[in-house]
């Protein structure tokens, strides 16, 4: 498992905004498919890419193979699926350049099956940005009981 301190993490339903991260998933993102355009797709996306990284260590993110190299020794090579890579692909215009870089670099760093990353930290950061979104843009309607 990864040395990333998740006890303030979504994955652990501790995150910064967990309640209104919560209302988001009830109100905005569909149980299949695609959610609206902008911040609850992007909400979507990112999380859909943490649930694959905490829960199966990207086992379904990244696609690896062995393979020969150019001195006739056996080396892996992965590559992201083409489902995952849309999401990321996708995040790449909602969330600031740098933190997509940092998102980048995560994937990089965690490339493979149980690769943990020391650079876990930053799906909780994207979905802190995106619910920091969600909640300027009034796109959560008060729940009553």
């Amino acid at each position: 498992m990864s040395n990333v301190d998740t006890s303030q993490a979504y994955w652990d339903r501790e995150g910064k905004y967990q309640e209104q991260y919560d209302a988001a998933w009830k109100q905005l993102i569909p149980l299949q498919g695609e959610a609206k355009d902008g911040p609850p797709e992007a909400l979507r996306a990112i999380s859909r890419i943490g649930y694959d990284y905490y829960n199966n260590g990207f086992c379904n993110l990244w696609q690896g193979w062995e393979d020969i190299d150019d001195y006739g020794d056996e080396v892996m090579v992965y590559q992201m699926d083409s489902f995952y890579e849309d999401m990321v692909d996708y995040l790449r215009y909602q969330i600031p350049l740098p933190m997509h870089k940092e998102l980048e670099a995560f994937l990089l760093d965690a490339q493979g099956y149980g690769n943990w990353s020391e650079q876990a930290g930053i799906i909780d950061r994207i979905i802190d940005y995106i619910m920091e979104r969600i909640i300027e843009d009034e796109l959560l309607e008060e729940e009553t009981a």
